[in-house]
This record gives structure tokens, sequence and C-alpha cells, in this order.
């Protein structure tokens, strides 16, 4: 073999550096359906992406409806966010999981004869890391096949956020409209109050009606003065807790809902929305996501029983002598460690299509639970709007005319309006709880 020139030497030096660096750090797996997840987690990041401080934040109407309050905590809620960037961060394992556990070593030998040396002495090596050993694509295909699916778990779970966070906002914004509601209504109450103690009073002064009949008016009267600013005093409260969900100051002004908004129609048959909660869940998805997660964590965890290899070659400056080494690393000694993962690996399979298959049950459940409640709002709805209210308003109004004729009580009168005001907080506490309901079983079926 003829002696290469120094030229010729480092040429091939190099040539075998970089085919080692292209075989150790250029190793990266990536599965099917990556590039899809990076651009879902692009877009629903688009909010989230600037600084906290840097952000420019949406305006928000004088007057928002409900949906438009929906619409700023999408892009405003920090816990939302939180899932964004959990959902970030498990999308950024996948390429970790993908890649070659080693580095390229490279190494220099110099020997020393008698206190001599030279470039014929040297010895120059790469390989990989001896800590680490070259993984077998395989090992990598399914680690990161593994680690997608756990990131699109996290991405079912964010939209399932984003659903839930619409359910709270909803429900928020119809406590504050239904204390709105209800200080209306016993503020209509109070101007009833108010004339039925000026027709006492009339009576009084006509000797047709008794000093306690003036005095139980006005009684009336103050509690009822007395039950508004009660439940006055609880707005800011209300008020604080939507804005809590909008990512805004406790006290950020906040219109008072002028009237509850009209119920939302169900057209889906009860049988149709379950069918829709099965379907379209994210919870129920991102638990069966977890589920082929954890048959990959099966398969890898079988897997450790295939041995790993190293490489390494190395040259002397002159050329003359040229060496490769492979090691395969065999586990011969830890075949019960191995046992034991794959073992693991079982359990946790079957602990996740477990939690799946009661969280199927639990869910049937809420949504049976939900619906129950929608249709017997409106069976009671219907009952309370067409027929009963219509009654007690005119029961009140004849009872209204009969005592400033003489022919009824004055504690019949109160008797009367008691149950009107009674009737109408009732209707609309069922009309809040109807479109409560609603909302969550929307969360639930991510509609």
């Amino acid at each position: 073999m003829r002696r290469l020139d120094r030229a010729s030497v480092r040429m091939c030096v190099s040539a075998m550096a970089a085919a080692f660096v292209l075989l150790l750090t250029g190793c990266t797996v990536h599965p099917p359906g990556e590039r899809a997840e990076r651009d879902a987690v692009d877009r629903a990041g688009k909010p989230f992406v600037a600084p906290a401080e840097l952000r420019v934040i949406p305006m928000l109407p004088i007057d928002p409806s409900p949906e438009q309050l929906v619409e700023y905590a999408l892009q405003t809620n920090a816990d939302l966010e939180q899932q964004y960037w959990q959902w970030r961060s498990a999308i950024e394992q996948v390429p970790q999981d993908g890649t070659q556990p080693t580095n390229l070593a490279l190494s220099a030998n110099l020997n020393i004869s008698r206190g001599r040396t030279g470039p014929d002495q040297a010895i120059l090596s790469a390989g990989n890391d001896p800590m680490a050993d070259i993984v077998l694509p395989p090992k990598l295909s399914i680690a990161a096949r593994r680690a997608l699916e756990n990131a699109r778990a996290m991405g079912l779970r964010f939209r399932k956020a984003q659903f839930e966070l619409r359910a709270k906002v909803l429900s928020a914004w119809y406590d504050y409209a239904l204390l709105a509601e209800l200080i209306r209504l016993e503020q209509a109450n109070q101007q009833l109050l108010k004339t039925t103690l000026i027709v006492v009073e009339a009576r009084n002064r006509a000797g047709s009606a008794g000093q306690q009949d003036v005095l139980k008016a006005s009684n009336e009267l103050d509690m009822s003065g007395n039950e508004i600013a009660a439940m006055q005093s609880q707005l800011p409260a209300q008020r604080a807790a939507l804005n809590a969900l909008l990512n805004r100051a406790p006290d950020a002004p906040l219109p008072i809902p002028k009237s509850l908004p009209p119920p939302l129609t169900l057209r889906q048959t009860d049988a149709q929305v379950l069918a829709l909660a099965t379907q379209r869940n994210p919870e129920l998805s991102a638990l069966a996501r977890e589920i082929t997660g954890r048959e990959d964590g099966l398969a890898l965890a079988r897997l450790q029983y295939v041995p790993d290899v190293s490489v390494n070659a190395s040259t002397d400056l002159q050329g003359i002598a040229q060496s490769v080494l492979g090691m395969v690393t065999i586990p011969a000694v830890r075949h019960e460690a191995i046992d034991a993962a794959i073992a693991q690996a079982e359990a946790n399979l079957r602990a996740a299509d477990a939690m799946r298959r009661q969280s199927h049950r639990d869910l049937a459940s809420r949504v049976v639970a939900d619906l129950s409640t929608i249709r017997d709002a409106d069976r009671q709805l219907l009952l309370f709007e067409k027929t009963i209210l219509p009654r007690a308003d005119q029961a009140v109004a004849l009872e209204r005319s009969a005592y400033e004729s003489g022919h009824a009580t004055f504690v019949d009168l109160l008797d009367g309006q008691r149950s009107l005001i009674s009737i109408r907080r009732f209707v609309v506490n069922l009309r809040a709880t109807r479109a409560k309901r609603v909302a969550e079983l929307d969360a639930i079926t991510a509609r």
C-alpha cells in the first residue's frame, strides 16, 4: 500500500468524521402526522405566541353578547394558555424520542516511544459516544410514534379546555344575568307594594282599613327594598367571577345584562345527543390516543431485548493503517428488568383502557342527567309561562280590585303578590338552569 500525502490523509479523516456526523446526529425519525400536528399547534397558538406583556388585547364591545365574551376569553384566558403550552411541550418530545441518544465522539491518540513521537505515532478515531449505544431505527420509530400520540392527546385536551371555558363563561354570564333579572323582578314587586301602601293608607284615612294594615304594608315595602339592596351587593362578585375568566381586572366594567337570552332549542333526540358525545367528546378521543401511545410503549418495551450497537473507526495520520470496530450490546443480564418493563407497560395499557371505558359511562351519565334537566325544564317552562303565570297575574289583579272594594282582606292581597313574585323567580331560575345545562352539553358534545 503506497503512503498517502498529508492532504489525502486530512480528506480521509474529514470524510470519516462527516459520515459519522450524518449517521449519528442526523438520524431523527419523524412519524407520519407530526407535520400536521405541528401545523395545528401553530394555528391554535396565535393568541399566545407573543409574551403576555406585549400582546395586543382585542377590544371587548361596550355591551358584549355572551358569544363575544366567549370569543374574548378564548384569546385571553391564562388557564387555556397553559393547556396550549403543555400541548406545545408535548409535540417537542417527538423529535427527542425519535433522535439517536448517542453523540459523535472524536478522539486522538499520540504514542510516545523513548521520549519521541511524530505523525506516524498519532491515531485519530471517530465513533459514537461509548456511554450511549446506537439505537436501532425500529425503536426510534416506535418511541417517536408514542410521543406523537401523547401530543395528539394533549391537543384534544386543549380542545376540551376550549369547550369547558366556553361553558364556564356562559354559566357565569347566566348567573350575572339571572341576578339582574331577579333584581328587576323585585323592583317591579317594590313598585306594586308602593301602590298597595298608597291604597292602604287611603283606606285607613277613610276608616275602612286598620292601622295594622298600614304597618304590614310598610314592612313589606321595606323588606322588598332590603332584598333589592342585598342582591345588588352581589353584582360586583358576579362581575368579578366573569372578569376572572376573561383575564380582566375584577372591577373592569361589564354592563348588567338587560334580559336572559331566549332558550335554545335542542333539535336532536336524546339518542342522537348521546351518539354525538361518544363520537366527538375530546376527552374520550384523548384517552383513545393515550391508549394507542401505550400500545406503542408496550411494543417498545418488548424491543429492549433487541441488541444495540456501537461503531468506531480510526486511522493514523500517515494513512497507513485504518481500523473499524463494531460492538453489539446484548441485554444478557437485564432480562428481569425488561420483563418488568413489559409487565408495567401492559398494566399501564389496561389501566388506560379501563379509564376510557369508565369515562365513557360517566360521560353518558352526565349527558342523560343534562338531558333530563333540559327536557323537564322545557316541560315546566311551557306550563308556567303559558298557564300558571297568566292565572297568577289575573288572580292578583282580581284580589287588588276586591281589596279596593272591600271584598277581600289585605292578607289575601299580600299572599297573591307573594305567590306571583315567587312564580316569576322560579321561572327565571329555571331558564338560567336550563341555559347552563345546554352550555355544558355543548361542551361534552364539542358543538
